[in-house]
């Protein structure tokens, strides 16, 4: 039976509730059309104008997650039919918002995608778990008006189970945009131990369904020793025999396999904690991406990321030296920012030739920045 309204007893009208639901439902799916989501690079640039409404997707995020996550607790309420009649269109009211600004948060996020440098798995994910979620949201929309209309308990708890797992789509793919801004382990890095190890295996899981799987690098291995053939113990070159016998030379110990190098100890964990969450694999803001040697000296789109030898052409030295209200300073305001030493840290590796090889055995650290050195190393 349709639901009636308590003073009149007539049946409520939702006349407004559709039309604002099917205005939200086709903005939705022609948006996409026109403005379809990207997974790679983006091809040429994007307007000011689309860079700017981007920008707000934060904004457009959180309001719509606090409405929606507000409303859980409405539909608890409502799961009742006492608790649908008090309150069911003040859920449904929450409902349309958050419907909204989750729509608008989409669309400000694929605007933002056009900056370029959003790839890899975490960002898959964010991006099509917003997709599914707002989507399964704005069916959930259409169910609700629907059993309201009927005034059907069945219908509306059908809505119900199908908002809770929208919503929870919706949260695990705010969980790997948060892993893009943050690093990967800002969640789980104070973690208990039993919470830890299921979110990390899930976080594997989901991302293992859209990342290929990576190539593992060939260690340097020693060379082995080879016996000579008998054949060739027994027949000596000739030239060999008439020369006069030598004492054999030692070769040179190859690199044992756990030798820490300055780079991969002690610069990369710098540069980890301190600059890739922006200039990563998942994240390369202005095309740079500092998570490996090569990565880091190739640069960005303005080349030149650490000069070796050479401190005023290294563009990410320079730009760490700049003024904290400087708009060009890195990192930008709001980051965790480099401390002093960790900042002399890095001139002095670019100083000494900024070298991916150097063995920290081999290096001579100022005495003043030992105890950072030694710190990153226990780490």
């Amino acid at each position: 039976m349709p639901s009636h309204s308590p003073e009149t007893d007539e049946p409520k009208s939702y006349t407004f509730a559709w039309s604002a639901t099917i205005v939200l439902i086709l903005v939705y799916v022609l948006g996409l059309l026109i403005f379809p989501p990207l997974y790679d690079a983006p091809k040429g640039e994007a307007s000011s104008l689309v860079l700017f409404i981007g920008r707000f997707h934060p904004i457009f995020l959180h309001l719509p997650v606090g409405i929606l996550t507000v409303l859980c607790l409405f539909e608890l309420i409502c799961s009742t039919r006492r608790g649908e009649q008090k309150y069911g269109d003040a859920s449904l009211l929450m409902l349309l918002l958050g419907s909204a600004g989750a729509v608008l948060a989409v669309f400000a996020g694929i605007m933002l995608s056009r900056e370029g440098g959003y790839v890899g798995g975490n960002f898959s994910l964010h991006q099509t778990m917003g997709l599914l979620g707002t989507a399964g949201v704005l069916v959930g929309l259409v169910v609700r008006l629907i059993a309201m209309g009927r005034g059907s308990m069945e219908l509306l708890n059908a809505y119900r189970a199908l908002y809770f797992v929208s919503f929870g789509i919706m949260g695990l793919g705010a969980h790997f945009g948060g892993n893009m801004s943050h690093g990967n382990t800002f969640l789980t890095k104070y973690a208990p131990a039993a919470v830890k190890g299921p979110m990390v295996s899930m976080e594997k899981l989901f991302l293992s369904f859209v990342e290929k799987p990576k190539e593992e690098k060939a260690k340097p291995q020693a060379e082995e020793k080879t016996e000579p053939k008998p054949e060739e113990k027994a027949q000596p070159k000739p030239e060999m025999a008439e020369k006069p016998a030598t004492p054999p030379t030692t070769p040179p110990p190859a690199p044992a396999g756990d030798e820490k190098l300055v780079f991969q100890h002690v610069i990369l964990p710098v540069l980890t904690a301190k600059c890739n969450k922006c200039h990563c694999e998942e994240k390369s803001k202005g095309k740079l991406r500092m998570d490996t040697y090569e990565m880091a000296m190739n640069g960005g789109e303005n080349g030149k990321n650490f000069v070796a030898g050479n401190l005023k052409e290294s563009l990410s030295i320079e730009r760490i030296l700049l003024p904290d209200s400087d708009d060009d300073h890195m990192p930008p305001e709001g980051k965790d920012q480099l401390k002093p030493e960790e900042i002399e840290l890095l001139k002095w590796w670019v100083e000494q030739g900024a070298s991916g090889t150097q063995k920290v055995s081999d290096a001579k650290f100022p005495a003043t920045l030992q105890a950072t050195v030694d710190g990153i190393l226990k780490g």
